[in-house]
């Protein structure tokens, strides 16, 4: 278990979460052992998280959320935040949070190009964590 990575996203966007996804697996170092399980939306991803922390110890939870007209851009960006933060200290995983909560969705075509790719800095993240 100790080099597997669970990358967990979201279809809902689909364009802009695989060029995050493709993202992370190019900016992972090659130790690791990367297997994808996709969600409908970004709500989904605590729950398939949650089925498969112990098969895993760390996750990417890849998802854009984007701001409409109600209040449930600031429910679900909060719920899925504090979800992922509550699943990682109880039960002593690492869940990296590519979760992107933006406006647009150029704001969140812009943070998954080849220059800035959110999902790039997540596999940094584990990178620098667990091979220094």
């Amino acid at each position: 278990m100790k080099n597997k990575i669970a990358i967990v996203h979201s279809d809902y966007y689909q364009d802009i979460s695989q060029s995050l996804v493709d993202g992370f697996m190019k900016s992972i170092h090659t130790s690791f052992d990367c297997n994808t399980y996709n969600v409908e939306g970004s709500w989904e991803l605590v729950y398939k998280i949650n089925t498969l922390i112990g098969e895993y110890d760390k996750f990417v939870a890849i998802g854009i959320i984007v701001k409409g007209e109600t209040d449930h851009y600031e429910y679900l960006s909060s719920a899925i935040a504090n979800a992922l933060l509550s699943m990682t200290t109880a039960n002593n995983v690492y869940i990296s949070n590519c979760v992107l909560n933006v406006q647009n969705l150029q704001q969140a075509e812009n943070r998954a190009t080849e220059e800035r790719n959110k999902g790039s800095e997540s596999a940094n993240a584990i990178n620098n964590l667990f091979l220094t």
